[in-house]
């Protein structure tokens, strides 16, 4: 279920039958000259949506706030960095609300790699844990999930690029790919890779659910 695509007696039903609330986090952020600016976000939120459809649950809109993105090298017009501060707190704000809410799960994919984005959620996680026993956190990359050993080098390069041609593929121009991604880069690819996260993943959120009740 897509929270901004359903009614309050629907959003109980399914938070009833399955109380999972994932969160897609991303960024602002430029991705070669092929892909949506929005990528980061759309990954995360498209494979939320695919893991939810595994759980059950409720997936909530696309985050986009994110901490050590390019513009600390590039001043680039198209990409946004929000403080760690911005981001620590966001996090919080989340994750009890959505704990105050019922839900016993809290997923959140992580689609930017930022070093001190990804410690400053997972700080957020651990403290959040920490205080509660109703309700459980868990933040993770897609990378986190299948580890790095399953992705080969050249595609880990366009992994990115094949996700949104799966998720997304109107969105991306092929006509800018870069010749990496020309000999590497294919909707096949990326649902291969998505398919193979869900596989890791969903039961490990089954099982933190079943440890919650």
């Amino acid at each position: 279920m897509r929270y901004e695509r359903i009614n309050p007696p629907t959003y109980e039903y399914a938070k009833n039958k399955a109380p999972i609330a994932y969160l897609p986090w991303g960024a602002h952020e430029k991705h070669d000259e092929h892909l949506p600016l929005g990528t980061d976000t759309l990954k995360a939120y498209g494979i939320a949506s695919e893991l939810c459809a595994q759980t059950g649950g409720i997936v909530f809109p696309g985050i986009f706030c994110g901490h050590g993105t390019i513009k600390e090298q590039i001043d680039d017009d198209c990409t946004l960095e929000f403080t760690r501060e911005c981001v620590e707190l966001l996090a919080t704000e989340y994750l009890e609300q959505l704990a105050r809410a019922g839900f016993k799960v809290i997923v959140i994919i992580m689609g930017h790699y930022g070093c001190e984005h990804m410690e400053a959620i997972r700080e957020v996680v651990s403290d959040f844990n920490e205080v509660h026993s109703s309700s459980v956190a868990w933040a993770a990359t897609d990378f986190d999930i299948l580890g790095r050993e399953c992705c080969p080098d050249a595609y880990e390069t366009c992994s990115e690029t094949s996700c949104i041609m799966y998720l997304k593929p109107e969105l991306v121009d092929p006509s800018r790919l870069t010749e990496t991604c020309l000999q590497t880069a294919s909707s096949a690819l990326g649902r291969d890779f998505v398919n193979k996260i869900v596989s890791c993943a969903a039961p490990k959120i089954i099982d933190l659910l079943n440890q919650t009740k």
